[in-house]
């Protein structure tokens, strides 16, 4: 893109700096040589002013920081080229036009490039340990969270009694040795020498629940087939309580990953693309309303294979509601097609940004979309994941915040947000706030990615992640 302007201004509060940020400046970036950000210190302590100007200073997109409390003046002073501003502000007032208008410059309304990472714009930062450690103290000062306390929220889950209900999935890792190139069609021959066998979907958030310490039972649908005994032997050596229907006709889904080494030569989906039948949906809400009374709270784990449908996923929130229960709920968009809407009601919600910008086809920040979310499905709490530039904390009548992903360096991604939605649940369950449990929630994605295969994360591996903090 060619340069159109000399000077570009952006201005905020920057109480915390999160990727929506990083977008901003970056697109900013993209259209001058120069990027000024203006920081409004009204009502600020020093202290806090000093914060705030570190961590801008440690952007590298930003060539100039300067401190107002009066737009005006500030326009006047910086003179700037264009000024931009988020796209949800577009359809508002804004002074700003009129200021820029007088000393010659224009008003741009744009949020940036959603698919843009911040490892795709800063360099990568040599200590990267160090500074997110750096990062987790600074939001546990500012949340005023002590790590006695988190340590007091996981011996609560061995109180916890919790309910997954949703998509039973047998993830297998065939590890292949490529044996060469085929004459004939000049494919890759492969021969499979071991297969691993993991949980997925509601299964591993369950083994994750039981992991910690709580009391976890799985409701949910399975086929009459080979794998769902494999899933029976795992949920067994998990401490998973079980209550699954068998549908014959409704095979266990199956997903196979191919290896070589770390890498994927190719993935294999056995499932079924029409939901379960009336009759199974019926049972699952029989059974669902027996459940439920020895349970302190629900996870709704949706993979869109059919468990849960438009119909029963809200008949299953009624039932939950009305006994009082906290819900916290995910429906994914991976190779299925989620559907966020099927979970109105639900306490905590755990969507990823595109997931999120589908439901409400918005465009607009990542704080806006997440309360214009949390309005449209009556939500309390939304945790907004962004891969690996971390997670979005927002609630109503809540101060968002902002962590980066803990682990810059994953072995294998899969599982990351079950492992924290699973955490997330259990922790608010036993009292914590969003901000504790969204912590807790990274800190399991962290340690999720840092192997391969599902596997239970359990309060250990938490309080040793906690303890290398400087």
């Amino acid at each position: 893109m060619s340069t159109t302007y000399s000077r570009i201004l952006v201005h905020g509060n920057f109480e915390i700096l999160h990727i929506g940020h990083i977008r901003l400046f970056a697109y900013a970036k993209s259209l001058g040589t120069e990027l000024i950000v203006g920081l409004c210190i009204e009502g600020l302590a020093d202290e806090e002013i000093l914060r705030r100007m570190i961590y801008l200073k440690e952007n590298p997109l930003v060539d100039e920081i300067v401190k107002f409390t009066d737009i005006q003046k500030l326009v006047e002073n910086v003179r700037p080229d264009a000024l931009i501003k988020g796209r949800e502000f577009a359809n508002q007032e804004n002074v700003e036009e009129e200021i820029m208008k007088n000393v010659g410059g224009r008003v741009i309304f744009s949020s940036g490039e959603n698919d843009i990472s911040e490892s795709t714009i800063t360099p990568k930062i040599s200590n990267q340990f160090s500074f997110i450690g750096e990062s987790i103290l600074g939001y546990l000062s500012r949340n005023r969270i002590e790590v006695a306390h988190i340590k007091e929220i996981l011996a609560a889950f061995r109180k916890t009694r919790i309910l997954i209900v949703g998509d039973l999935i047998l993830d297998k890792y065939i590890e292949c040795v490529p044996v060469g190139l085929s004459q004939e069609s000049h494919s890759i021959v492969a021969r499979p020498i071991r297969e691993r066998n993991y949980l997925g979907g509601a299964g591993i958030i369950a083994a994750h629940c039981a992991a910690l310490g709580a009391s976890a039972s799985i409701l949910s649908v399975a086929g009459s087939d080979s794998e769902t005994e494999v899933m029976k032997k795992l949920c067994n050596e998990y401490n998973v309580d079980v209550n699954w229907v068998i549908d014959a006709k409704h095979p266990t889904i199956l997903k196979q990953r191919f290896m070589s080494g770390k890498q994927v030569l190719f993935r294999l989906n056995r499932f079924r693309q029409e939901g379960v039948s009336k009759e199974i949906v019926k049972e699952i809400e029989s059974r669902f309303s027996n459940l439920i009374e020895r349970h302190d709270a629900v996870i709704f784990a949706d993979f869109s294979y059919g468990v849960l449908n438009e119909n029963n996923s809200q008949d299953l929130m009624k039932i939950a509601k009305a006994r009082g229960l906290f819900t916290a709920a995910d429906s994914q968009t991976s190779s299925q097609i989620g559907d966020l809407s099927k979970f109105i009601g639900a306490d905590l919600i755990t969507p990823t940004e595109r997931e999120a910008r589908q439901e409400l086809r918005n465009q607009e920040g990542l704080v806006v979309l997440s309360h214009k979310l949390m309005e449209k499905l009556s939500s309390k709490l939304i945790m907004l994941k962004l891969g690996a530039d971390g997670v979005l904390l927002s609630g109503e009548k809540l101060r968002s915040d902002y962590l980066p992903a803990l682990n810059q360096e994953p072995v294998d991604v899969a599982g990351a947000g079950d492992s924290l939605l699973a955490i997330s649940s259990l922790a608010i369950t036993a009292g914590a706030s969003l901000y504790v449990a969204g912590l807790l929630g990274n800190i399991a994605a962290a340690i999720q990615v840092s192997r391969e295969g599902n596997l239970p994360i359990t309060s250990s591996d938490v309080l040793e992640f906690l303890s290398q903090l400087p």
